[in-house]
């Protein structure tokens, strides 16, 4: 048995947005851009049995009107292994 604590994260950049624009007395224009990111997590802590996969989570992610899409699912899974360390 594995005891498992982690926090999975899914991060997308959907875009920069205008954070602020200015013009000076020349006419000029400055823009000032921000990244804008979409991020889904699952945080969790498992019990596991060595080799065998367990599904820990499933989240809706959002559409392009920002709104959760429940037609849209990523599920998270995971695979516990114990690794032997060779000195």
């Amino acid at each position: 048995m594995i005891d498992l604590r982690f926090l999975p994260e899914f991060i997308w950049h959907t875009g920069d947005r205008a954070w602020n624009e200015r013009k000076d007395e020349l006419g000029n224009v400055t823009k000032v851009t921000m990244p804008d990111f979409y991020k889904i997590s699952v945080n969790t802590s498992i019990t596991c049995i060595t080799g065998q996969y367990v599904m820990v989570g499933v989240v809706s992610p959002k559409d392009e009107a920002g709104e959760v899409d429940m037609e849209r699912k990523v599920m998270v899974f995971v695979k516990c292994k114990v690794l032997p360390i060779i000195p």
